[in-house]
């Protein structure tokens, strides 16, 4: 378990009706976190059939009926079915005895569940006002994936700024400005955060790169891919190429996009695949 992982999260809801904990490590962790001011709300009447799988709360010493049992044991909360609201050092339990899928089998059965999860956070984790919003952000590390949601209380785009990479669209376009849509979302690769700027890599491409080398002037590589498929890379450098070579089985290779976009550093490279392999040189 990570302990960093729930480090920035105010209140946590959660539930074991399809997944389960890997190991009672992550219990751990969550009591630890409780403990010290953070909020849980638990959903799960926990009787569907794989909480009686040989796993590791039911076996080498444990006998729990659930994985859930563990956790409440170490939180020191009572795991009836009739569910409540428990204080655990400075933060709170919600323990609500329902599958999340009834909060969708009938209108308006998220009316209950969003006044939980407002009272959670403003009341109880004291984290300021709860704000709707129609969109999803998720990164992780230079990669963005946006999710803008056509049912929700607002009809508005999101807009996103930066110099990304549009993964999404085969061209790799460098954008400045992404407007995601109601109902659509958006795969991007923000250059800015990339690691160790100065040097020179394949940031995306429609092959496997290997063989990198790379010095002050130059940098090589090998981009493999399956044959009669077209490659396009977007490769960042320190300056702008005077030179490219492409070749396969010392054939040379012709280059279908050579483009150089200064404001990001990077370098739209198009040719055609071989599963041997194209012998890709870059000088400056």
């Amino acid at each position: 378990a990570n302990k960093n992982t729930l480090k920035d999260i105010k209140v946590l809801i959660m539930s074991y009706a399809n997944m389960k904990p890997l190991s009672a490590d992550f219990h751990v962790e969550l009591t630890k976190w409780i403990k010290n001011g953070g909020v849980l709300l638990y959903y799960g009447n926990d009787n569907d059939p794989f909480q009686n799988v040989k796993e590791w709360w039911n076996s080498n010493g444990n006998t729990f009926k659930a994985p859930s049992e563990h956790l409440f044991g170490l939180l020191g909360v009572p795991s009836s079915q009739s569910g409540g609201i428990y204080d655990v050092g400075k933060g709170k339990v919600y323990l609500v005895r329902k599958d999340p899928k009834e909060l969708i089998m009938k209108a308006n059965g998220d009316e209950d569940f969003m006044s939980t999860v407002r009272k959670a956070y403003e009341n109880d984790a004291k984290a300021g006002n709860l704000i709707l919003k129609n969109n999803f952000v998720l990164e992780r590390g230079p990669f963005l994936i946006a999710a803008v949601l056509d049912e929700s209380q607002s009809k508005l785009p999101l807009k996103l700024e930066g110099t990304f990479i549009d993964l999404f669209n085969p061209s790799l376009p460098i954008v400045n400005t992404k407007t995601v849509q109601p109902n659509t979302q958006a795969y991007l690769f923000d250059v800015n955060k990339v690691e160790n700027r100065s040097k020179p890599q394949v940031l995306a491409a429609a092959a496997r790169v290997t063989n990198e080398v790379s010095s002050k002037k130059s940098y090589q590589f090998i981009a493999k891919s399956p044959a009669k498929t077209n490659n396009m890379m977007r490769i960042l450098l320190a300056n702008k190429p005077q030179r490219i070579t492409a070749n396969s089985n010392g054939k040379e290779i012709s280059l279908t996009k050579n483009e150089w976009d200064e404001n990001s550093k990077t370098l739209l490279l198009g040719f055609e695949n071989f599963s041997e392999g194209v012998n890709v040189n870059i000088s400056w």
